[in-house]
Parts: C-alpha cells; structure tokens; sequence
C-alpha cells in the first residue's frame, strides 16, 4: 500500500508539471518547493525508464511518452481526487486554489470585470485566463487533458466525458467611433455594407462569424482590418471610419473608454449562444463548483441545472 501511495503521488506531481508547464509553476501549486517536484520526476523517470521531460531554453518540454503517460493518468487522478473528497472542504475566502478559464478572448474581458468582486470573496484564488479558438475539437482536448478547469464557448459539445451548459446568449450590435462622419444616430442596410469595416480574423469556427448567424444571405462586407481579438477589432473601429460588430455585452463595457458608438444591426441576426464547459470527472468538485456558479451570475440570472451531454 505503501508502494501505491508513494507512486500516487509521483503522478500526482507530474501532472502538476503537465499541466502548469514548469517545475516553479507546478512547485507552488502544490505548495512544494522546487527541488522536491524535480526529485519526484527524477524518480518517476527512474521507476518507469523512460525520459518525461526534456530541456528547452531555460525551461523543460514533455517528451512523447509523457504526453501519452499523461493522456493515459490524467482523467484517474482527477477521480481519485474527487473519490477522496479533497474539494469537500473548499472554502473561497482560505483557499490558494489555482484555475484556468480557457475560451474565446471575448470572454477574459467578461470575467475581469467582475474579478475585483471575487477577489473579495476569494482573496487567494488565482485564475489565468487562456485564449484558443472556438471550435469543436479544442474544448474536449483541453479538458480531457487538463490544460484546462472550465471552457467558455459558443458551440455545443457532444462527448460523453464533457459537461456542459449554455449559460445565456449575446446579442450581436455595431459599433463605430462617436465621432464618425456618416454615422449617427441610425444606420440603414445599405450604409452598413458600403462602409468598410474591421472583423474577426477570417476562418475561426466560432459563431461570431456574422454570416453563420443569419438566415437570409448577406453581401460581402468591405473588410479593411482583421484581428483574433474583439476587443482590438472594436478599438481600431474605435480610432477609425470603420465599423465592427461585436456583442452588446462587450460594446457597452468599452463604451466610454473608446468613445463608442452602439447602433442595432440593420438586419435581423440570431443570438449567439454561451455554452459553459467542465469534464466529468470535475463533476463533483466544490471549487469548479464555485466558481462555475460566479460565471453562470455573469450570464445568467436563474442557472440550469448541468447536463450531460
């Protein structure tokens, strides 16, 4: 017994390691100090005989058979966490707890703006913050191998191992400086597709993407900018004759610090949904419950009940 223990919590350390990208980062995590966690992987190197780890600049890279013995660990440990009940006596205002929210850049700015309120119910909690694409694929990857605590995205996931639930909708406006000289106080279709304008980078999956959301078809907008952050989309639009279109939401959050203008569509446009994620095996753990319950408030005035999907 002894023996699995021991190797518990080598593995224990080693995905640490997987997970936060470096020993410093895995070392305070798990309240260690930087020689203990690399003294664990040396003897779990030595225990299984093969290299995990590999140098790379100042820092360390996984090699093929640590990203395989992960893949292989990860989902067990979390549920012998959660068997153990090592969540059970989580308490927001003691805990040191560490998360990674992942998702759309949209988002970072959605939850920062409430992170002074949680700081003062949870004054030790660190939450980073990782922005990927939004497609189908990369929520379960990061999930399943925690890279990931919660994934925040606008399309549906269908995978036994996921939980998920659309926590809210956002609805899509245009934005433009106040200052622009044709636009004022309305905007007709045609004005909207005779001006130019700055988007999202062309290609990402997610429903951001104008032309996913409408049912009748539209005419080709005159693209001049294109950025993977909203939020730079709605600054160049801000410091230019070009309009954006982004979520009211967002829009109203950097109203007047970019001076903007909010208009409707000029056309009608479905709403785009906001779908929380979590993997199974966290099901049960009082902190991804909490701060779940913190991002559901952000979207969602009476949350639904978490579904498998």
């Amino acid at each position: 017994m002894a023996t699995r223990a021991h190797d518990l919590n080598l593995l224990t350390v080693f995905d640490a390691v997987m997970q936060q990208g470096s020993v410093a980062k895995a070392a305070e995590k798990l309240e260690l100090t930087p020689a203990s966690v690399s003294l664990a992987l040396s003897r779990l190197r030595d225990s299984l005989g093969k290299p995990l780890f590999v140098r790379k600049g100042r820092g360390i890279a996984p090699t093929l058979y640590a990203h395989q013995l992960h893949a292989s660990v990860c989902e067990e440990l979390y549920r012998i966490a959660n068997a153990l009940g090592m969540d059970d006596d989580f308490d927001p205002a003691r805990s040191k707890r560490q998360f990674v929210l992942a998702g759309q850049s949209y988002f970072d700015q959605i939850f920062l703006a409430h992170c002074s309120a949680w700081s003062r119910e949870a004054p030790g909690l660190r939450i980073t913050f990782r922005a990927e694409e939004d497609n189908f694929h990369k929520p379960i990857e990061m999930l399943s191998e925690r890279q990931a605590d919660i994934y925040l995205g606008s399309l549906p996931i269908n995978h036994p191992s996921i939980l998920q639930q659309c926590v809210g909708e956002e609805e899509l406006v245009v934005a433009c400086s106040r200052s622009h000289p044709r636009i004022g106080g309305g905007l007709s279709l045609d004005q909207f597709f005779i001006e130019n304008h700055a988007t999202l980078t062309e290609g990402r999956c997610g429903s951001l993407y104008l032309y996913q959301l409408c049912d009748a078809p539209l005419p080709t907008r005159n693209v001049r900018y294109r950025s993977d952050s909203l939020l730079h989309v709605m600054a160049a639009a801000a410091r230019s004759e070009l309009l954006c279109v982004t979520t009211a939401r967002l829009a109203r959050l950097w109203e007047d610090t970019l001076a903007l203008r909010i208009l409707p569509l000029p056309f009608p446009l479905r709403r785009v949904p906001i779908y929380l994620s979590i993997h199974g095996s966290q099901g049960n753990d009082k902190g991804i419950q909490w701060l779940t319950a913190q991002l559901r408030n952000i979207f969602l005035d009476s949350p639904p009940a978490m579904v498998m999907r």
